[in-house]
């Protein structure tokens, strides 16, 4: 994560502590009923990427929020494929 500089571990604790802020408003918005942006979610996953090539911990945040996400996503999709059920 660092070649020694500092200046990597730098960054990845400035993207970790964006995508905290990010994630916090993500949640914020459901919350309140707010619509959550496709730009807020491509963030957070461009960033939780970005982590994980650093090997960087995802902050327990951005965690939640994205798994969160992810279950949404794929609950949205199972109900979008399933046959209308017939009278």
């Amino acid at each position: 994560m660092s070649d020694g500089s500092g200046a990597p571990s730098v960054k990845i604790a400035e993207v970790q502590r964006l995508a905290t802020a990010l994630a916090a408003r993500v949640r914020y918005a459901q919350l309140v009923g707010r619509p959550v942006y496709e730009a807020q979610i491509a963030a957070l996953v461009g960033a939780a990427r970005l982590m994980d090539e650093e090997k960087a911990p995802w902050p327990p945040m951005v965690e939640e929020v994205l798994t969160e996400l992810a279950r949404s996503i794929e609950g949205a999709v199972t109900v979008a494929a399933d046959p209308p059920e017939e009278p």
